[in-house]
This record gives structure tokens, sequence and C-alpha cells, in this order.
């Protein structure tokens, strides 16, 4: 429970050229509103993170879909309660895709790539599951952020009519 409640703290060492040679971290807990994330969100300071709010956008690639990340849940390894936003663990997003240009629901199927942490060089091992739900609703599941600091989670879009495009969520895992 500890690991929830405390504050995060994540050292890394730098090797010359900005390289990180190696990353520890406290799994500390995360507030569920933006203002009492303040001080803990210092860690992703100099990234394009956002802290995980309810109703995030991200515009694909392309510009033609807008991906909102609905709710999250996070479950917990040793077997705490699960709690309603994302946080280091197992985490789960709804998530909804739109047309830019009307706001109607996107025709299209979605895969997850693995979320990653770019300014420690590695990622998660395993690739979340997406299911498709009502038309542009989607819940992607299994989503490992084993490690508090700033992760990258790209979708992959295939529309039914057009090319395949991309929408990229940079958060603060805290």
């Amino acid at each position: 429970m500890a690991r929830r409640f405390g504050s995060a703290l994540l050292t890394c060492v730098v090797a010359a050229g900005g390289v990180v040679a190696g990353c520890s971290s406290d799994a500390g807990g995360a507030p569920t509103d933006a203002s009492s994330q303040e001080a803990d969100f210092a860690q992703c300071a100099d990234t394009p993170a956002v802290p995980y709010m309810p109703g995030v956008k991200v515009t694909s690639t392309s510009e033609a879909y807008v991906v909102t990340l609905i709710s999250a849940k996070t479950d917990f390894s040793d077997g705490s309660p699960s709690v309603d936003y994302a946080t280091v663990g197992l985490d789960t997003w709804v998530l909804s895709v739109t047309n830019a240009a009307d706001g109607t629901p996107a025709d299209m199927t979605m895969t997850a790539e693995r979320p990653t942490m770019p300014r420690h060089g590695h990622g998660a091992t395993t690739y979340p599951a997406v299911t498709p739900g009502d038309p542009g609703a989607f819940t992607m599941s299994g989503i490992n952020f084993f490690q508090a600091g700033y992760w990258e989670q790209i979708l992959n879009l295939q529309p039914a009519a057009g090319a395949a495009d991309k929408a990229k969520f940079a958060i603060c895992i805290l």
C-alpha cells in the first residue's frame, strides 16, 4: 500500500551526451486530480507528458481523428484494491475515437503498441489488448506501467476506409 500513497521518486544516472545509463524508482502513488499531482509531476518535467485526467485528448498523426481517454483503472499485483486512475500497476483504459472533422464515432479497428519510457530506453514487455465496443469505443487492458515516470502509449488506427494512422498518448504515470 505504501507504494501507492508515498511520493514518487525517479532517479536516473546520466552518462555523457545525455544518454540514460540506469534508472530506478519507487513506485509512488498518484493523486486523482491535477493540482495534487504538481509536486510528483516534476519527474516528467521537460517532456510532452500530461498527468492523467479523464478526458485527455490526442489528435492522430494525420489529424483526421481525435482519441479521448475516457477513464482509467489500475489493478495491483499485491492484491490491493484497484483505483480509478492511471498509476503504476496493470492499467485498463476506456477510449473513444472520433472523426476530427465532425466529432462522429470513427469506423475503425485499433491495436496498441507496447508502452515505452523514451527517457529510459525501455518499455513494457507486453502489448495491451484492445477490445472494441460501440462504434468508436475501445477498452485497452493489460497496460503494464511498472514504473513511475514519462510513458508513451502508441495506438495503431485502421479506418474501415482509408490509410492507417497512429495516435500517441504522452502521459506521466505517478
